[in-house]
């Protein structure tokens, strides 16, 4: 099942059913239960009823088929939610007693059951290449996988957001927010609030990038990516102020490493293709990257040299490896990495 065609369920009111939620915008999964909620207990008064949630990485099957069996109170539609299940971790076994509860349901047509998974607890693979246990599910359930939003869909739901706060805002200062912020819809909720309190307290009836600037809270994703670009350019100079910023705010070491790694491992990759005599178009094609993005890498990896990138990897892989076992912690090793390789 879509986004969308949940979003027509839930404007007909007609949300009987099993469902799994999963992926990682968690917003959206919490906006579209709480939606749900709405239609099975519009008097709270009969929550008890009408909306039972139960939470926990071990499923009781038992006490979901007894809550499923128990009629709704005042109302035409009874929601019993699971909260993060270990739906990966599950034995053969609790996986049919899973595939069962759904079979259940269509037996009691007021019933609307939702697993709302983590991401860490079921991994639905994509929409467009689903994992096998999504496919299997999918026989059963309503599998609805929350994609982060890419950037488009996210600039037009900030827009509306600022729009209903009166505020008005362009989309390179909802780039630039994004790019600032991060992707998480929850997290840019919030700073849409703070940006919003702001120009008001200021009598702004616009904020651009200089706002997003001194307002808004950068994220790891942020910073992670200032380091990567320093990489990627070569330049150190720029590593070691976004090294320095991530150490302010306490980012932890690993988040540092695990970007430079990324993007030495990319650059690698690079250079290899360049070594096997492969064009730019061929790379786009191959990486799914733009056009503007291969040229960067390109010019960057023949500055690197295959041979420098390759053993950069290899001194990262080390270093990682000594963060995870023992004998060396903090980002003294990741500032000598930068000043040995850049």
């Amino acid at each position: 099942m879509t986004e969308g065609q949940l979003k027509e369920k839930i404007k007909a009111s007609n949300i009987g059913g099993a469902y799994v939620f999963a992926g990682e915008e968690d917003y959206l999964k919490r906006y579209y239960l709480s939606s749900m909620a709405k239609i099975a207990s519009e008097d709270e008064a009969f929550d008890v009823f009408n909306y039972v949630s139960f939470d926990g990485g071990e499923v009781d099957f038992g006490a979901l088929a007894d809550a499923i069996k128990s009629p709704p109170m005042m109302s035409e539609v009874k929601l019993i939610v699971w909260r993060y299940p270990e739906i990966d971790k599950m034995r053969e076994k609790e996986r049919e007693a899973m595939e069962q509860i759904a079979a259940l349901v269509r037996e009691y047509p007021y019933a609307c059951v939702v697993f709302y998974a983590s991401s860490d607890g079921f991994d639905a693979g994509t929409v467009t290449r689903p994992s096998k246990l999504a496919v299997r599910l999918s026989k059963s359930f309503e599998v609805i996988n929350f994609e982060k939003s890419r950037d488009p869909e996210l600039i037009r739901w900030l827009k509306r957001h600022f729009d209903a706060e009166g505020i008005g805002v362009d989309g390179a200062t909802l780039a630039a927010l994004i790019e600032r912020s991060g992707h998480s819809m929850q997290v840019l909720k919030k700073e849409v609030e703070k940006l919003s309190a702001y120009a008001k307290a200021n009598s702004k009836e616009r904020i651009g990038i200089a706002e997003v600037a001194e307002v808004a809270s950068p994220t790891v994703e942020c910073e992670a990516f200032a380091l990567s670009d320093a990489v990627t350019k070569k330049d150190r100079e720029k590593a070691f102020l976004a090294l320095t910023d991530m150490r302010l705010r306490r980012v932890d070491a690993g988040a540092a490493l695990a970007a430079l790694a990324r993007a030495v491992s990319e650059l690698l990759t690079v250079a290899v293709m360049l070594d096997e005599g492969r064009d730019a178009a061929y790379m786009e094609s191959a990486l799914k990257w733009k056009s503007g993005r291969v040229k960067l890498y390109i010019a960057s990896a023949k500055r690197w040299g295959l041979d420098r990138l390759s053993y950069a990897l290899g001194r990262l892989r080390e270093l990682d490896a000594k963060s995870k076992f023992g004998g060396i912690s903090g980002f003294e090793p990741i500032e000598m990495f930068i000043s040995e390789m850049l």
